[in-house]
């Protein structure tokens, strides 16, 4: 098993957001990924960040992915949510599109052979006090998953 917290903002791009229409030579368009896009510099970031939590050795078989996105409140956020420390994140982005980025980041980086690997995901996006990504990664034995 492996657990870790990273304190920081969590990104609201994904890796959908470094799509686009480009235009070939010919004048032909097609859907292409721009360096520069706000997409690809959020996964630069979140490379950066998960690399010291990367394993030596890659994760094999069937895992378990548990995700927790805090963002910092809204400036908006009534007291009266605040004084629960947390409340769960309505907004944009999506929760599948969050953990595609974090899973590819995460396959780029060793820390499985690729994301097929992940079997069950949990993924938890919330406004809160403390704004952190919390990932836990558990190894599933042979009867967890049947």
């Amino acid at each position: 098993m492996l657990k870790f917290t990273i304190r920081c903002i969590p990104p609201k791009a994904t890796h959908q957001a470094s799509a686009c229409i480009l235009k070939r030579r010919d004048g032909s368009m097609f859907v292409g990924k721009k360096s520069s896009s706000k997409g690809s510099r959020t996964q630069k970031e979140l490379l950066s960040l998960l690399a010291p939590h990367a394993p030596r050795t890659p994760f094999e078989g069937p895992l378990s992915l548990t995700v927790h996105w805090v963002y910092p409140w809204r400036k908006s956020e009534p007291k009266r949510n605040r004084e629960r420390g947390f409340r769960p994140c309505d907004t944009r982005s999506d929760c599948d599109n969050l953990a595609k980025l974090l899973e590819d980041c995460m396959t780029r980086l060793g820390f499985w052979g690729d994301d097929s690997q992940v079997a069950g995901l949990h993924f938890n996006k919330w406004w809160g006090d403390t704004p952190q990504i919390s990932v836990t990664i558990k190894e599933l034995n042979k009867e967890e998953s049947a």
